[in-house]
């Protein structure tokens, strides 16, 4: 997970608890990816880098820069002959990386404002990506060349993610709506509507049947792809979900998701009959004290340091 707190910390998926924390960026970490084969962390962040870590120690290796304003996307190519990630910035350029570099290989211009968010096609061949301009632009990997500008969306186009075939695009916006479109024609599909905030971020479930999109509204909403219908509310959160993410597990779907109220979440996605339920595995724990407009009664021998750290904190005391 990355955090406004300059930070990358890692965890465990199997009960929540803290591993490492990654430090080196001199602004908030905005965007993170894992390597295909697990050893890399790639992660992009406000002061304008995209920096890559070892996952075994937490080294930092290479620092990537070129990019003239915040990296908000990053994204690695699902073909590890490539060795290739790209990341999206709101100077309003892609650009393709060599992993193993760290040189720069291309930059793809045209979006007509800062780029939100990048994505590879299964195949590798292919880039999609999302902008302040409100269209979803297609890209070829090998030559830079654009395809398919998708249009549509009302505001920021937020997060893109191919579908696990490679046929269909999701794209996540600003304007409260998912929609899907056709990558062969551009053509588009559903529009999912039904989140009362902008959608911060999307991701296709493992068989590509569901989408998960996490919200202002404070909500995750759970999609049926074929028929555009929302199949279930997730509303266990205090602020906005900023990220959304598939766990690939033999033992059944598991979603994790990011808030801002500082806490990943992991749930198991169940479906009995033709109703999903969402149940919660874990949850991450505040590093800090936060108690802000919260009455504690009764107190007694608290020494007056103590005392007052609560007080600043926000507590209200009484005896």
């Amino acid at each position: 997970s990355g955090s406004l707190d300059k930070t990358v910390r890692l965890w465990s998926v199997q009960n929540g608890e803290p591993g490492r924390t990654l430090s080196g960026h001199m602004g908030g970490v905005v965007s993170i990816a894992y390597s295909p084969q697990g050893d890399q962390i790639a992660s992009g962040s406000l002061d304008k880098t995209v920096r890559l870590w070892s996952v075994q120690n937490g080294e930092p290796g290479r620092t990537l820069s070129g990019h003239t304003d915040y990296v908000v996307s990053i994204a690695y190519s699902p073909q590890e002959d490539q060795d290739q990630l790209a990341s999206g910035s709101h100077d309003g350029t892609v650009r393709l990386w060599e992993a193993k570099t760290g040189a720069c290989l291309r930059t793809l211009s045209g979006h007509m404002g800062g780029v939100w968010s990048v994505a590879y096609s299964p195949q590798g061949d292919l880039i999609a990506s999302g902008g302040a301009d409100t269209t979803v632009r297609l890209w070829s990997v090998q030559n830079g060349e654009p395809g398919h500008t998708l249009r549509g969306h009302m505001s920021v186009v937020s997060s893109v993610a191919y579908s696990p075939q490679g046929d269909l695009i999701a794209s996540g916006s600003f304007d409260r709506t998912v929609r899907l479109w056709s990558v062969q024609n551009g053509e588009p599909g559903h529009t999912l509507s039904g989140h009362m905030g902008g959608v911060w971020s999307i991701a296709y479930s493992p068989q590509g049947d569901l989408i998960a999109s996490g919200s202002f509204d404070h909500t995750v909403r759970l999609w049926d792809v074929a028929s555009g219908q929302c199949q279930k509310v997730i509303q266990d959160f205090s602020g906005q979900v900023m990220g959304v993410a598939w766990k690939v597990s033999p033992e059944g779907n598991y979603l994790v998701t990011g808030c801002d109220d500082r806490l990943v979440r992991e749930w198991q996605i169940i479906k009995e009959g033709n109703e999903y339920h969402a149940r919660l595995c874990w949850r991450s724990m505040h590093t800090s004290l936060t108690v802000t407009d919260t009455s504690i009664q009764g107190v007694q021998d608290l020494s007056q340091v103590n005392q007052q750290l609560l007080k600043q904190r926000g507590a209200i005391l009484s005896e």
